[in-house]
């Protein structure tokens, strides 16, 4: 029954292109986002989840810790369970993993962060120009035309 439901809904079926991405993490991003123009840029997504690093800056220092956790957990969850998965199935998301993990096995966790925030992006800016997932054919190229990521 929810399943019929989720293939009537045009972002669910959308969202649901990328590697990795089923249809209850498709539901859940597009129950909190709703409408997504109110995000004036795609980075914005980031810190509505909570997968931004904390700041702390005291006079010429600039620090950046853990993500703040910030918004809807369930979500930020699911995001980073899409993002094992699209690494495990998308030349593309693989790539942007390893890119983050920079050849270090003590990145892995910062990476995984990274790739979830990435596919987040990704996810808004497919809501915004209705474009379904393409993977990238030439490295350094982005998956969709949005070119704000």
């Amino acid at each position: 029954m929810l399943a019929r439901a989720a293939d009537a809904q045009p972002g669910i079926m959308l969202l649901r292109t990328i590697p990795g991405v089923g249809i209850r993490t498709a539901e859940a991003f597009l129950a909190y986002v709703d409408n997504a123009d109110r995000f004036g840029r795609n980075k914005s997504i980031g810190r509505y989840f909570g997968l931004v690093p904390k700041q702390d800056a005291s006079g010429g220092v600039n620090r950046m810790g853990r993500i703040t956790k910030e918004g809807p957990a369930i979500v930020r969850k699911m995001l980073v369970e899409a993002a094992w998965q699209g690494i495990r199935h998308s030349p593309t998301i693989r790539a942007y993993y390893q890119r983050m993990k920079h050849d270090r096995d003590d990145r892995n966790k910062k990476a995984l962060i990274a790739t979830a925030h990435y596919l987040a992006r990704v996810m808004l800016a497919m809501l915004k120009t209705a474009e379904a997932w393409r993977e990238q054919s030439e490295p350094g190229q982005p998956s969709t035309s949005t070119g704000s990521r």
